[in-house]
């Protein structure tokens, strides 16, 4: 799974433009685990059905902050709703763009080593669900987004309804861009059952490219973000919002001065 380590701004862009089936996460420091917010401590071990009482917590008291709420049972859009402003879900956060997922690599932790992850999506899919492209709409994403939010009855009816094929584990979703930082990070999710665990994720997507990650030295990462500053990879761009701006331009008016540098040659010139 492991395949050594990213140091070079190069090399991350050599994996972006090999691999164009994938999606990539990065971790500021090692994790090793790539199970959603509500899978995780203190969330998971709480109490029973802690994904049942967010979410429904959630939906009832939006309203006092928000007017313009998703449908009661829009439950996609919930979970969107509810991941942007982080409460814990069954969503675990993807990106088709490399770079950002090397962005949340290297942000932060300086004293610790982070992990890039790339996965095959397509091959997930398959595997979970003998399915390709996850759309909102599609039967086994709508199930698993409604079983967030209903009892065991309930659930098994509408599973019924829908027609949903059997499902063995998470899914890859495309989703809507509801809001501007989503768009800003080229967003793409996983969508997980209720019992998922690493190992089962790792079983799904075993092969040898399907599921692999790279360890981002931390006596790396000041470089790296560096060069992703300068190719335009900040908190206010990938944000979108006046608080990003404000925490893009504390890092901007600390860097050191630069010197500039005449353009590089490439190929035959004229």
């Amino acid at each position: 799974m492991d395949l050594g380590e990213l140091r070079n701004i190069e090399d991350a862009i050599r994996i972006g433009a090999d691999l164009r089936h994938c999606w990539f996460r990065g971790h500021s420091r090692i994790f090793g685990s790539l199970l959603p917010s509500v899978h995780r401590a203190p969330f998971f071990s709480a109490r029973e059905n802690i994904e049942f009482w967010a979410g429904q917590r959630f939906r009832l008291r939006a309203a006092s902050y928000k007017a313009d709420l998703p449908k009661w049972d829009d439950h996609v859009s919930w979970l969107l709703l509810m991941q942007h402003h982080c409460a814990p879900t069954r969503l675990l956060d993807w990106t088709e763009n490399v770079l950002v997922a090397l962005y949340f690599a290297v942000s932060n932790t300086e004293s610790e080593d982070g992990e890039l992850w790339c996965m095959n999506h397509g091959e997930l899919n398959w595997r979970s669900a003998d399915w390709k492209a996850c759309f909102p709409d599609n039967p086994p994403i709508r199930y698993l987004a409604a079983a967030a939010f209903l009892g065991k009855e309930e659930l098994a009816r509408f599973a019924t309804e829908i027609r949903c094929p059997t499902i063995n584990g998470p899914l890859a979703l495309i989703p809507p861009f509801q809001f501007p930082r989503m768009a800003a990070q080229m967003s793409r999710f996983t969508i997980h059952t209720s019992t998922d665990s690493q190992e089962q994720i790792e079983f799904l997507l075993q092969g040898p490219s399907s599921l692999v990650r790279y360890v981002v030295p931390a006596n790396a990462k000041k470089s790296l973000s560096g060069h992703l500053a300068r190719l335009g990879f900040s908190h206010e761009t990938l944000y979108r919002s006046l608080d990003a701006l404000g925490r893009t331009i504390r890092d901007e008016i600390v860097e050191a001065d630069f010197d500039i540098e005449p353009p590089p040659e490439f190929g035959e010139t004229h």
